[in-house]
């Protein structure tokens, strides 16, 4: 597609501005908390930045048809959206199919009257409809609230959520949507949910409620089908289909080296190989985690919504994604410096760093052109130079690279400094984003095949 014909469909989206903005703070504040504990890695903000736009339309409360068809059809940014047009969530087969269970509970507090319709518990996925009464006149950015499930509740310690419902008038009447994954291991047949919904139209209070729920008929497949690759040092098991009414969720667990954590996301295809759905946000609800003296052991479950796969055979791909923490480069690092993981094949090496009051000079090579994996950041790009190894405000220099030969694939990355520096190599550090493009590059395993009855 010409980049003129891209501006003009991106141009012609109807973005849903009021929820969008919302969101968007809503992920900012997140990300001020959680800087708190943790510095991102810079490009990891890439993986967390599409994840940020795809819960725009999972958390929130309706679905916008004409974004997603036209976000759908632009590349790249397509590949995140089609999977709206395809499956949604599990509560739109409910209750298209009219199988929530009614509740009719009410909470009140200053003057706002919340009340949960109906609720359902499909597979491995709960949710109920809320609508509100007694609402202000706010505006669209303020017509959400905070929830948080399972608040005290010994059985979820640990897979407690605080999330964002969206509220949006229907027929005059404020309606709302919260869906959860369960992130048991072994799933009831009736459970009590409870909820607790604050700051809500803008207004801080207290909504409470204990929503009892019946498990709708559900069938479950047992497979514990292995699929190893020695080279990565890693394994994954399909260990159960988990088919409700209006969802397909599938556990599998995942061992890996105890030093690196494997992130898998799955692709559903057909017999022949044809994608049907991708796991395109490649996380999953992690059920449960544990470790060993030499690996890692994950149990996580996948939800497919508002998707029933029918009966035949199929293959579940996995891929990859190595998760590993390293540390900001001091300038006076003995060189060559080599960064690999242990069982990822991506590799980099810094052979020189000369510093000048003016600039720092680094010059590395990579094997990021290799045909033994599609890199999908170069590592070339990734390279900034830090004042200190916690910058503030994301005063990261970025490079001006500079390919030295491209065959042998070695660079020269140049940052030039805000001002002249006495003590260069001690002030500065490097943030190579080796981590970043490991992460954000997959690797294959063999596809695990499996049949629905």
């Amino acid at each position: 597609m010409s980049k003129h014909n891209l501006q003009n469909d991106y141009q012609q989206i109807p973005v849903p501005q009021a929820a969008l903005q919302e969101r968007i703070r809503q992920g900012m504040e997140q990300g001020k908390r959680d800087q708190q504990i943790k510095r991102p890695k810079r490009l990891r903000r890439l993986v967390v930045s599409t994840g940020l736009a795809a819960s725009l339309l999972i958390t929130s409360t309706f679905v916008v048809p004409s974004f997603a068809t036209a976000m759908a059809k632009v590349p790249l940014l397509g590949q995140m959206y089609r999977p709206f047009l395809e499956q949604e969530n599990t509560g739109t087969a409910i209750s298209q199919k009219q199988l929530a269970t009614k509740v009719n509970q009410v909470a009140s507090d200053n003057g706002i009257d919340i009340q949960v319709i109906d609720a359902y518990y499909d597979g491995a996925t709960i949710g109920m409809n809320l609508t509100a009464t007694g609402v202000p006149d706010v505006k669209a950015e303020a017509r959400s609230g905070l929830y948080e499930l399972f608040k005290g509740d010994k059985r979820f310690a640990g897979t407690e959520t605080k999330e964002v419902v969206q509220f949006k008038q229907v027929n005059g009447i404020w309606q709302g949507r919260i869906e959860y994954t369960l992130g048991e291991t072994k799933l009831q047949d009736t459970i009590q949910i409870p909820i607790v919904l604050t700051d809500v139209f803008g207004v801080n209070g207290n909504w409470a409620f204990n929503v009892p729920v019946k498990r709708l008929p559900v069938k479950e497949q047992v497979y514990g089908t292995t699929v190893k690759n020695p080279t990565y040092q890693t394994e994954v098991t399909l260990d159960k289909l988990i088919q409700g009414k209006g969802s397909t969720s599938f556990d599998y667990i995942t061992r890996s080296p105890k030093k690196e954590r494997a992130r898998v996301e799955l692709t559903l295809l057909d017999s022949s190989g044809k994608e049907i759905i991708r796991n395109w946000t490649w996380s999953t609800q992690s059920v449960k985690r544990t470790k060993t003296g030499t690996e890692a052991i994950e149990q996580s479950r996948l939800i497919l919504g508002n998707y029933v796969i029918p009966k035949g055979s199929y293959l579940l791909q996995p891929s990859l994604r190595i998760d590993l923490e390293t540390q900001p480069i001091p300038l006076t690092e003995p060189l060559p410096y080599r960064q690999q993981s242990e069982t990822h094949p991506l590799e980099m090496t810094i052979t020189s760093i000369d510093t000048t009051p003016e600039q720092v000079m680094v010059e590395f090579s990579t094997n990021s052109s290799s045909s033994q994996f599609d890199t999908k950041l170069a590592i070339r790009n990734s390279m900034y130079l830090l004042k200190g190894t916690e910058p503030s405000d994301g005063q990261d220099i970025k490079a001006k690279v500079t390919v030295l030969d491209a065959e042998k694939q070695t660079f020269r990355s140049t940052f030039q400094l805000p001002g002249p520096s006495e003590h260069t190599r001690e002030e500065y550090y490097l943030e190579t984003g080796y981590s970043n493009t490991v992460v954000n590059t997959p690797l294959e395993l063999q596809p695990i095949p499996f049949t629905v009855n």
